[in-house]
C-alpha cells in the first residue's frame, strides 16, 4: 500500500474495502477504496452523481482513526442511515448508505497477502 493510504496515526486498513453504488435496480457499480474519496454532483468528485438531490460536495469517505467513515459535507439533503439523517458515521462491512436517489454498499475482505505474511512469521517464531 501507498504511504496515503494511511491514517492520521499512519495505521494501515487490514482490509481491501469497497464501495458499491446502485440506483434503483440498476447493476451496481464497484469503488475500491485506496485513498479518501469524494461525493456529489460536482464533475471534480471522485464519484460524481449529476442528480438535482446531490450537492456539488455532498460527502467524504475516508479512513480515520483505524476505520472508514462517510461524513455530510454539509449537503442539502444529507445521508441516510438506517433510516436516520447522520452527520458522520464509522462503516462496516455490509452496511449502506444513501444519497438521494443512490444506494452505497460498503464492503470488506481480507488482504491476502497480509494474511500469508503473518502465518509466514508466526512460522518462524
Amino acid at each position: 500500500m501507498k504511504e496515503k493510504d494511511k491514517d492520521q496515526e499512519g495505521i494501515l486498513p487490514a482490509k481491501d474495502c469497497f464501495l458499491f453504488l446502485t440506483k434503483g435496480s440498476s447493476p451496481s457499480t464497484g469503488y475500491p477504496l485506496l485513498d479518501e474519496i469524494t461525493i456529489g454532483s460536482s464533475p471534480d468528485n471522485t464519484i460524481c452523481l449529476p442528480e438535482e438531490d446531490v450537492s456539488p460536495h455532498h460527502a467524504r469517505v475516508s479512513f480515520q482513526e483505524g476505520a472508514w467513515t462517510v461524513e455530510d459535507l454539509d449537503s442539502a439533503t444529507g445521508i441516510m442511515f438506517k433510516g436516520e439523517r447522520v452527520n458522520k458515521v464509522i462503516l462496516s462491512s455490509g452496511d449502506t448508505f444513501q444519497i438521494g436517489d443512490f444506494a452505497f454498499r460498503f464492503a470488506e475482505a481480507d488482504i491476502p497477502e497480509a494474511r500469508d505474511q503473518f502465518f509466514d512469521t508466526i512460522t518462524i517464531l
